[in-house]
C-alpha cells in the first residue's frame, strides 16, 4: 500500500497522479498501470510536489525474487558493496528477496509429539515436510524507517560509554562485555564504512538498510571453530542485533547511579529522560521489523530478552506490555528449542554457552513476573531440560581453546569453578537454581488444593533450605561477607519461604508465628545490607532492589501482625503464647525500612509509585501503633493514599481489615540484571 499523505489520504503513483486518474493504491505496482502496460513506470513517490534530494529519485518497482539469500558480512558492507552507483529513494523498493519462511530449520523446534514425531527414529527421517514459502515484499517505507533508525548509529561512542560504565557497575551474565565490546566495533566499523566520504548520507543509510533487511531475512551459518568474531561479523548487521544495542544501553541507564551516568544535558539525544525514549522507541521499532520478516534466529531472542527488562524498568513489573513481551520471548526461546540440550554440532562453544544463559534468564523472567502477579508461569520445569551454564567467565567463554579447555578444567564435576570466585558463572548458576525453588513455591501458592497443604509447605520449606546450602561455600551468605550479590541470593530464598508461610496462613490460618519471623529475618538482612553498602560509600541496585521487591512484602506482613497485636482483644489472647514477639524490635526496624525506602527508591521508574505507597500504607501503620486513634473517632472504610500524611479518620480495626486484605506479594518490585 502507498503511503499516507500529510491530509490522512492515500498517496497516487506517478502516472495516475500525472494523468490525473484514480489510483488503487496497490503495491508494488497499481492495477491501472497494470492494465494501461506502464508497470515499468508505476512507483510511489514520497512527496511528488518537492525537489528530490540531492542524488536521489524514485527506483521504479521491482519485481520479488525468490532465489537463496547468502549473509553479508558486516567487513564487506562498503559503500561500493551497497551499490553507490545506483539511484536512491527515501521509498525506494527493496532491491533483494524476503522469503517468509523461518531461517532458522524451518518452523523452528520439533518436539517428540510434533507432526513429523511419526516419521523420526525411522527409515522414513528423510522426509522433508514443507514449510512457509511465500514471499512478501519488503515494504519501502520501512527500508527508510530503517535508516532514521541507523541514524542514530552517530550516536554509537555515547552508547558504548554508556555500556562501559554499566559493566563497571556489575559483571553481565546473559550478555558479557566481551559480546557487547564486539557489537559496538562491528557496528561502528559499519556505520563509518558506509557514510565515509559521503555527500548524501540518507541515501547511503538507505542501501545499509537494505543490507540489513538482507542479512535479517537470512540464517547464521556456523561452524564449531567459529570466533566470536567471526560470529559477529556475520551477526551484527541486523536488526535483531541493533534491538539488542538499544536495548542494552537504555535499560544501563537505570542500572548506572544518576551521578555516575553524566547525562545532565538538555539535548533530546544526550539528556537521560531523551535516551531512553529513543532507545525504546528504536529497539521497538528494530523488534517490528524482525517480526514483520518472520525471523527466528539467536540474537532475536537475546533482543526481545533485554527488551523486556528495559520495559520492567521503564513502565513497571505490572505493565501489561512487560507481560506481553514475556509471552513472546517463551515463544521464542521454544521455537528455537533453547529449553532442551544443544545438540547442534555446527554451533561455537561459545554459543552454547550464551544459549544456556539466555534460557536461564528468560525462565528466570518468567518465575519473577509469575510471582510478582501471582499468575501461572508460562515456562515449566517439569517440560524442560534446562542446562546450567558453565561456572565461567566470558573473557574465558570465548578464549581460544587452549586457554578455555584449561578453565574447564578448573571446574568441578557439577560445573562450579574450584577458586570460589563469583565473578564468573556464578550468577547465572545460583539464578537458575533460585528460579527453581521459586516455582516450587508457586505450585503450592496458586493451587487450590487446601488438604495435606501443611505437610506441603513443611516440606517445600524444607527443600528450598537444602537447595539453598547446596550452594558452593562462596555463596552462603554470612553477616561477615560483604558482597551484595550473595545475601541477595540468601534473601531471595528466604522470600521463597515466606511465600509459602504465608500462603498456609492465608488458606488454613496457621503458621502465623513462623510466617511474623520469616519477614523479620528478611528485614534485618535487608537493612544490613544496606548498613554495609551505605558505609563502602554506594549502594548496589541489587539492594535498592531487594528493598522494594522483597522488603515490602514482609514488612507488610510485620505492619499487619504488629497492629493486631496491638488491638485489646488479641493481646489478651496472644498473652500465654510461648513465643515471644519482638515488638520493640519490629517497630525500629520497620522505621528504619520506611526511611531507607523513601531513600534510595528512584522516580521516573516504573514501579517508583508501587514503592511510595508501600511506604505510605507502613507509615500510617506504625502511626496508628505508636499512637492510637482517640476514642469517639468515626471508623471510616476510605483509604487515602494520595497525600504524604493521611488523615486520621480511619478506625484501627477498618485499617487493619485493609492491611490483611492487601496484596502485598503484587506491590513489590522487579528487576533482572543481565
Amino acid at each position: 500500500m502507498s503511503a499516507p499523505r500529510r491530509n490522512g489520504q492515500l498517496s497516487s503513483c506517478e502516472p495516475c497522479r500525472k494523468s490525473k486518474l484514480r489510483c488503487d493504491h496497490s503495491a508494488p505496482v497499481c492495477n491501472r498501470c497494470v492494465r494501461r502496460g506502464k508497470s515499468d513506470l508505476c512507483v510511489y513517490h514520497p512527496a511528488p510536489l518537492t525537489k528530490p534530494r540531492e542524488l536521489s529519485r524514485p527506483l521504479k518497482a521491482t519485481k520479488i525474487v525468490t532465489k537463496e539469500q547468502t549473509l553479508v558480512p558486516a567487513k564487506s558492507l562498503t559503500w561500493d558493496s551497497l551499490g553507490a552507483s545506483s539511484p536512491v529513494t527515501v521509498l525506494g523498493s527493496a532491491a533483494f528477496p524476503n522469503s517468509s519462511k523461518l531461517p532458522f530449520s524451518g518452523s523452528g523446534f520439533l518436539g517428540p509429539t510434533s507432526y513429523s514425531g511419526a516419521f523420526s527414529n525411522s527409515e522414513l527421517d528423510v522426509v522433508d515436510f514443507p514449510s512457509s514459502t511465500k514471499s512478501t515484499p519488503i515494504d519501502p517505507q520501512q527500508v527508510a524507517r530503517g535508516a532514521q533508525v541507523l541514524f542514530l548509529l552517530e550516536h554509537l561512542p555515547l552508547y558504548a560509554e554508556i555500556s562501559e560504565k554499566r559493566f563497571a557497575v556489575s559483571t553481565g551474565w546473559v550478555f558479557g562485555i566481551q559480546l557487547m565490546d564486539q557489537l559496538f566495533k562491528v557496528l561502528g566499523e559499519l556505520y563509518r564504512n558506509a557514510i565515509q566520504g559521503s555527500g548524501n548520507k540518507y541515501a547511503r543509510l538507505l542501501d545499509l538498510s537494505r543490507a540489513f533487511f538482507k542479512n535479517t531475512s537470512t540464517s547464521i551459518v556456523t561452524h564449531d571453530s567459529m570466533s566470536l568474531a567471526e560470529y559477529f561479523s556475520l551477526a551484527s548487521p541486523r536488526w535483531d542485533m541493533l534491538s539488542l544495542l538499544f536495548g542494552f544501553a537504555g535499560t544501563a541507564t537505570y542500572q548506572i547511579s544518576p551521578h555516575n551516568l553524566g547525562l545532565e544535558h538538555q539535548d533530546a539525544i544526550t539528556s537521560k529522560e531523551g535516551l531512553r525514549q529513543i532507545c525504546m522507541q528504536a529497539s521497538q521499532t528494530c523488534l517490528q521489523f524482525c517480526n514483520h520478516l518472520g525471523t527466528l534466529s539467536d540474537p532475536l531472542s537475546w533482543a526481545m530478552l533485554q527488551h523486556a527488562i528495559y520495559l520492567l524498568h521503564m513502565h513497571g513489573s505490572s505493565d501489561h506490555r512487560t507481560w506481553q513481551m514475556l509471552g513472546d520471548i517463551t515463544t521464542t526461546v521454544f521455537a528455537l528449542g533453547l529449553h532442551q540440550p544443544d545438540t547442534d554440532s555446527t554451533a561455537p562453544f561459545f554459543l552454547k554457552e550464551v544459549r544456556k544463559r539466555t534460557m536461564v534468564g528468560a525462565y528466570a523472567l518468567d518465575k519473577e513476573l509469575a510471582t510478582f502477579l501471582g499468575r501461572p508461569p508460562r515456562i515449566c520445569w517439569r517440560y524442560c531440560n534446562i542446562q546450567y551454564p558453565l561456572d565461567m567467565s566470558y573473557e574465558e567463554i570465548v578464549a581460544e581453546p587452549a586457554i578455555r579447555d584449561a578453565a574447564i578444567a578448573r571446574l568441578d564435576p557439577e560445573g562450579w569453578n574450584i577458586d570460589g570466585r563469583i565473578d564468573k558463572g556464578a550468577n547465572a548458576r545460583a539464578g537458575l537454581a533460585a528460579s527453581i525453588d521459586k516455582e516450587n513455591a508457586l505450585e503450592i501458592s496458586l493451587s487450590n488444593r487446601i488438604d495435606g497443604l501443611e505437610e506441603r509447605v513443611q516440606n517445600a520449606c524444607k527443600k528450598s533450605d537444602e537447595l539453598r546450602r547446596s550452594l558452593p561455600a562462596c555463596l552462603q551468605w554470612t553477616e561477615d561477607k560483604t558482597d551484595p550479590q550473595v545475601a541477595s541470593y540468601h534473601v531471595e530464598f528466604l522470600y521463597h519461604e515466606f511465600l509459602l508461610l504465608q500462603t498456609l496462613y492465608k488458606r488454613v490460618g496457621k503458621g502465623i508465628d513462623a510466617l511474623a519471623n520469616k519477614a523479620l529475618e528478611i528485614i534485618s538482612t535487608l537493612l544490613h545490607m544496606v548498613s554495609l553498602e551505605t558505609r563502602s560509600g554506594r549502594v548496589h541496585p541489587s539492594v535498592i532492589l531487594d528493598l522494594c521487591y522483597i522488603g515490602l512484602p514482609a514488612a507488610g506482613t510485620l505492619c499487619t501482625e504488629l497492629l493486631r497485636r496491638s488491638q485489646p482483644q488479641t493481646s489478651v489472647a496472644t498473652a500465654s503464647s510461648h513465643i515471644p514477639f519482638p515488638r520493640s524490635d519490629i517497630i525500629q526496624k520497620l522505621s528504619v525500612f520506611v526511611a531507607q525506602l523513601k531513600t534510595f527508591s528512584r522516580q521516573q521508574e516504573g514501579n517508583y509509585e508501587i514503592c511510595i505507597k508501600g511506604q505510605r500504607i507502613i507509615s500510617q501503620a506504625l502511626d496508628r501503633v505508636l499512637s492510637p486513634a482517640p476514642a469517639g473517632v468515626v471508623a471510616s472504610s476510605d483509604i487515602s493514599l494520595d497525600t504524604e500524611a493521611p488523615g486520621g479518620d480511619i478506625g484501627d480495626n477498618d485499617f487493619m481489615a485493609f492491611l490483611e486484605t492487601f496484596d502485598w506479594e503484587q506491590e513489590m518490585r522487579f528487576t533482572f540484571g543481565c
